[in-house]
């Protein structure tokens, strides 16, 4: 007798002193893990909730206050649970001695009680030991004494783990069932609360059978404690077990690309703005209960990723192969990144590389619009219809050999190009030549300005050398040292999309913390970076580039006013296309491979092909945006449209009708006030023989000739011969005393060159500007004598004063060349239906100008033509 009073008087001083009850119960509830929301943007603005999108680290877990439990949910863990909760003041002394005996006596008894459960759940000690048992116990009657039941049960309901993942009823409820707390009904809160004791036994999914039993168990304890009445009861067991399971992605799917790139954002701006490492950052998002509001469109982003999943969308090239390819689509009102795919194929993990985002290549000519035209436009360097040479714009001597540089692709030069041209075909000669006047560092903080970020001024590199994209190459043909992103390339795009206004791309608005307290915000960041006059003439240059240029593949743009740029790497390796709307949504496709290496030949760009299978996707569905039909008023009224001359980029004059390639005459669209004004000073009118299909010269016939323009005045020179296309329409002055050269693939000046001195030529066995050889070559006609009254004497014939009189009998001429018209007489007016087109087409006051102009008298030319 006083060994058992020793033992109980040593047990109860133990329990006072030798144990603990100190348990901050709330501060462990606020530290449990919580599942993180992502939340979307409906169709008419309102934001909804991914719900397979959720984030969570172990526990998926959202916290549900005790209001919004029903009473069934409750009584149905209770009865199974605890049905003294109550009554009892932390435990249950029955409960807790069946559990001793169950201890000793190795059986599976369980005795804690709700409050109990809390405690382990809440500190995590589960160890079987008797200390771990009664420092448990201590802790529960402690925490009743403080804490009112019902905020208990709250905590228990709110961290019990239910399987799969899950802790707490919520997210159960919606595993399980698909429904809110407050929607679940009897059948479905038993079931939930037979979970509890064996989750993976119990587990509705991977052993159904096994659940409903113990399902029904919980029913019967419902029924015995009275919870529920004899037709609940019955009702409620003959009810078969039911499931209807949400959350697919937690049963092998994975995050879409989007969230990805939500997360690597936040944790971004979590070590920028809040100096959380990456790691706490990380753990914040998946743990931390945050609420995220995202800029995607659920319907877009689940559209791109089934045509991301499908390899037919791709193109193949010649040997039958298709590349890797990304896609980035921006709202270019706000920079809202409504949905991106960061790689093709089904994606078979969180947090992969993501080749929109976080991949950096170079753009090629996709950079053009960006970094040359819209800087050179907005600085007043070019208008639509300036014009530059497509010929080389330096050489590079390797051995005996001379490179040209830069290469156009195709690898071809043309000779006088205009900017609409240039853009058209993407030309990187006229591309680097605007750059040259533009300037490297306007152009380059121009770029950073749009949003391309990752251009680099200058980086040191641990060899001692360094790389910048402040050079020729980077701005102009866009051969970066680093490269972009496809997102930062695709959301430079919305200046021109948005009237001017150009805005980074943002993939989420807003961050709450569990508290509802905003954690993070991104506000939209529209700023004007161009004038709306500028972004117009932008747009529909690039307008041409999908209607005629190197975009021509795409066809959506016949029900679309489609604009855009392509793209091609140096070496191949990247093929690019951005294409917008006015006011709707701007499309980067990039296709590659991740690795950098060669793609091999398509027919077309592949990457504008892609863009055509997405966006024409979107608009049947009526997912697009609606594009502006118009430009605003007031932009509409500073535009004015102008018929200009495509190879000086002038007014036109009647002489540009009789270019041999047929009517230059073509219109563009200028800012008021920069339209072209003078008249066009290129081309010059020769005489062509009909017959021999060359450039006449006096001993051609006169029925055999009429008038051509060539197109003067621009001196080329290379060290080696060069490829152009228009050579064979160039046309130079000889100097006097010069003999033309006669070879049937040369134009006439070629003669002018020097040893080693080249003008360029089209490659034409016939060139179109050579001389009439078969005529010019001809023996010259004896003298005639003449008798006059004086005597008998040799004269040579006085030559008429026209272009076509004979030739004297030692020489043979060139034709003479006009860039005059004469003026109107009264001969001239005799039938208005005679005149040509361009006699009519001219306008009085350039007839009052041309009248003081005279055609070059025939001996003056044979003169400055004759052989010596």
């Amino acid at each position: 007798m006083l060994t058992a009073l020793i033992c109980i008087s040593a047990f109860l001083l133990y329990m006072k002193y030798g144990i603990s009850d100190e348990l901050d119960i709330e501060s462990l509830a606020l530290g449990q893990n919580l599942t993180t929301k992502i939340y979307a943007v409906s169709a008419d603005g309102t934001p909804i909730e991914l719900e397979n999108e959720r984030l969570f680290g172990t526990e998926n877990r959202i916290w549900i206050s005790e209001n919004e439990i029903p009473q069934r949910v409750k009584n149905a863990f209770i009865a199974i649970e605890d049905h003294r909760f109550y009554s009892h003041k932390g435990i249950d002394p029955k409960r807790t001695a069946g559990a001793v005996l169950s201890f000793f006596g190795r059986n599976n008894y369980g005795g804690s009680t709700i409050t109990q459960q809390l405690i382990k759940n809440l500190t995590g000690e589960n160890s079987v030991t008797v200390k771990r048992k009664l420092t448990e116990i201590k802790r529960a009657v402690a925490l009743e004494k403080t804490m009112p039941k019902e905020r208990i049960l709250e905590l228990y309901l709110n961290t019990v783990y239910l399987s799969r993942s899950c802790y707490g009823i919520k997210t159960a409820a919606e595993k399980y069932f698909s429904r809110d707390v407050g929607d679940l009904t009897l059948t479905e809160a038993a079931t939930l609360a037979g979970i509890i004791q064996y989750p993976s036994h119990f587990d509705p999914i991977s052993n159904p059978d096994a659940c409903l039993e113990r399902r029904n168990t919980v029913l019967s304890r419902m029924y015995e404690l009275e919870m529920i009445g004899d037709a609940e009861y019955e009702s409620a067991v003959a009810t078969p077990l039911s499931l209807n399971i949400s959350d697919p992605k937690r049963d092998g799917a994975h995050n879409s690309w989007f969230t990805d790139a939500v997360i690597e954002d936040i944790i971004k701006d979590l070590c920028d703005e809040k100096g959380y490492s990456r790691a706490a950052a990380s753990s914040l998002i998946y743990c931390g209960g945050l609420s995220i509001y995202t800029t995607m469109r659920p319907e877009i982003q689940a559209e791109l990723e089934n045509i991301y999943l499908h390899d037919e969308n791709f193109p193949k090239n010649t040997s039958g192969y298709s590349a890797e390819s990304s896609c980035v689509i921006v709202d270019s009102e706000n920079g809202n990144v409504v949905a991106l795919v960061g790689g093709r194929g089904e994606k078979k993990s969180d947090r992969l590389f993501c080749l929109a985002t976080q991949m950096l290549r170079s753009p090629g000519s996709v950079i053009k619009p960006v970094s040359v035209y819209a800087p050179a436009l907005e600085s007043g360097i070019i208008t639509w219809s300036s014009v530059f040479d497509d010929v080389p714009c330096t050489f590079r001597k390797s051995g005996e050999k001379y490179i040209p540089w830069p290469k156009n692709n195709p690898r071809i030069y043309s000779g006088i190009t205009n900017v609409k041209t240039a853009v058209e075909k993407s030309i990187n000669t006229v591309s680097v030549k605007v750059l040259e006047q533009v300037g490297i560092s306007k152009s380059f903080y121009f770029c950073k300005k749009a949003g391309l970020s990752t251009l680099t001024e200058r980086k040191k590199l641990p060899t001692g050398g360094s790389l910048t994209d402040m050079a020729v190459a980077p701005l102009a043909l866009g051969a970066t040292s680093v490269g972009v992103s496809v997102r930062e390339m695709t959301a430079a795009y919305t200046m021109f999309a948005a009237g001017g206004k150009g805005s980074r791309a943002r993939t989420y608005t807003q961050v709450l913390d569990k508290n509802g307290d905003i954690l993070l915000e991104k506000k939209q960041n529209s700023r004007e970076i161009i004038s709306p006059e500028n972004a117009e003439i932008m747009t529909r240059l690039m307008e041409n580039v999908v209607t005629h240029g190197t975009a021509s593949n795409i066809a959506l743009a016949k029900v679309l006013p489609i604009a855009g740029k392509t793209g091609t790497s140096g070496a191949n390796t990247d093929r690019w296309f951005i294409g917008y709307t006015r006011g709707g949504y701007v499309c980067g496709v990039w296709y590659g491979y991740k690795e950098a290496r060669d793609i091999g030949t398509y027919t077309g760009n592949p990457a504008s092909a892609v863009f055509d299978r997405v966006m024409t996707a979107l608009q049947s569905k009526n997912l697009l945006k609606s594009p502006a039909q118009a430009v605003s008023a007031e932009t509409e009224s500073n535009i004015v449209s102008v018929l200009y001359c495509r190879d000086s980029g002038k007014l036109p004059c009647p002489a540009c009708a009789l270019d041999p390639r047929g009517n230059r005459v073509e219109l563009g669209y200028f800012i008021k006030g920069t339209e072209p004004t003078e008249k066009c000073d290129a081309h010059i009118l020769v005489d062509y023989d009909c017959k021999t299909h060359c450039i006449a010269c006096d001993k051609c016939p006169r029925e055999n000739i009429r008038q051509i323009a060539l197109v003067k005045n621009y001196s080329r020179s290379f060290p080696c011969q060069v490829s152009v296309t228009d050579a064979q329409y160039m046309y130079r002055q000889l100097p006097c005393g010069m003999i033309p050269s006669c070879a049937a693939c040369d134009a006439f000046f070629q003669s002018m060159a020097a040893s080693g001195e080249y003008f360029g030529t089209s490659r034409r066995t016939l060139a179109y500007n050579r001389i009439c050889a078969e005529h010019y070559l001809m023996p010259d006609e004896p003298e005639t004598e003449e008798t006059t009254e004086s005597g008998t004497e040799t004269a040579t014939t006085e030559p008429a004063q026209t272009a076509t009189t004979a030739p004297p009998a030692s020489t043979s001429k060139l034709p003479g060349e006009r860039t005059d018209f004469p003026a109107e007489t009264t001969d001239t007016k005799t039938s208005e239906k005679k005149k040509s087109w361009w006699q009519r087409w001219r306008s009085k006051d350039t007839e009052a100008t041309e009248t003081a102009e005279t055609t070059e008298p025939a001996a003056t030319r044979r003169n400055r033509y004759s052989r010596k």
